[in-house]
C-alpha cells in the first residue's frame, strides 16, 4: 500500500510539473523605441505577429520592454527567453539561436536631413569619417559592418534623438528603417520631407532572437515557425500588419 501511495504521489507530482511547464508563459524582450513594430509599451506590428504565431501553437508570452541594448543583454545571459526585432547577421549568428521564419522584413536607407548638400550612390563613396548616426546595439547588415570603421560613429538609444541631431548638424547623415523614421517624424510633429533619404542600406529580416543559455530554445525557434507558417497559411498574417 505504502509503495502505490508513493508511486501515485510521484506520478502526481511529475504530472503537475508537466503541466505548470506547459502554460508558463515564454518571457520575451521588445524594444522600447521602434514603432511601429514595438513602442515604449512593446505594442506594435512585431509583438502583435509574434503573439499571434505563439497563440497558433497554444503557447502564451509575456512581454517586457527594455531599450535594444538592455534585450540583447538579457537574451545573452539567459534572464529572458528571448528578444525580438533583430536582425540575423554574421555578428548575431554566433550569440543567439533563431529559427528560420523571418517576422517581417524592413528596409534601412541612409538619411540626411533636408538641407543637407551630402548624396552619394553607394556605401563605397562615404567620405572617410563622416559622422554617422545609429542605434546603440542595431545591426545594419553585414556590408555595412565592414565599412563602418571609416566612419565616425555615434550611437544613441532613440530614433528622435538622430533626428534632432541631424537637425542641429551634430550628425552628418543616420541610417534608419524607413517606418521607423516615417512613425518617429509623425511623433515628433515634422513633415515627412524633413528628411531625405539619400541611399539603400539594406532590407532587414527581423526575427526573434532566442537565449543560448535556454535548453528550449531550439524548440521555442521551430514553434515559432511553425506558428509564422500557419499565420501565412490562413491569410491572417497580412492583417497584422494593420494598426488602429
Amino acid at each position: 500500500m505504502a509503495i502505490r501511495l508513493f508511486s501515485f504521489l510521484v506520478l502526481f507530482m511529475t504530472n503537475l510539473a508537466w503541466a505548470e511547464a506547459a502554460t508558463e508563459a515564454l518571457v520575451l524582450g521588445a524594444e522600447d523605441s521602434w514603432s511601429p513594430y514595438s513602442d515604449k509599451h512593446g505594442l506594435g506590428i512585431s509583438t502583435n505577429i509574434i503573439n499571434a504565431a505563439f497563440a497558433k501553437e497554444g503557447i502564451k508570452t509575456e512581454i517586457h520592454v527594455r531599450p535594444y541594448a538592455r534585450v540583447l543583454q538579457e537574451v545573452k545571459s539567459g534572464t529572458l527567453d528571448g528578444g525580438y526585432n533583430v536582425t540575423r547577421q554574421e555578428n548575431t549568428e554566433s550569440d543567439f539561436i533563431f529559427g528560420h521564419e523571418p517576422i517581417l522584413q524592413a528596409k534601412a536607407y541612409w538619411y540626411v536631413y533636408s538641407h543637407s548638400a551630402l548624396n552619394f550612390q553607394s556605401i563605397k563613396q562615404v567620405p572617410d569619417l563622416l559622422r554617422v548616426g545609429g542605434i546603440i546595439d542595431y545591426e545594419y547588415g553585414d556590408i555595412y559592418e565592414q565599412q563602418r570603421g571609416r566612419f565616425k560613429e555615434v550611437r544613441v538609444p532613440r530614433q528622435s534623438q538622430l533626428i534632432k541631431m541631424l537637425k542641429t548638424g551634430r550628425i552628418d547623415a543616420a541610417i534608419m528603417f524607413e517606418e521607423e523614421a516615417n512613425q518617429t517624424l509623425r511623433e515628433m510633429d515634422l513633415p515627412k520631407d524633413a528628411l531625405r533619404k539619400i541611399l539603400f542600406n539594406h532590407t532587414s529580416d527581423i526575427y526573434v532572437a532566442f537565449s543560448r543559455k535556454k535548453e528550449a530554445s531550439h524548440k521555442n525557434a521551430a514553434t515559432l515557425d511553425k506558428g509564422l507558417r500557419a499565420l501565412k497559411a490562413s491569410g491572417e498574417y497580412e492583417k497584422l500588419f494593420i494598426l488602429p
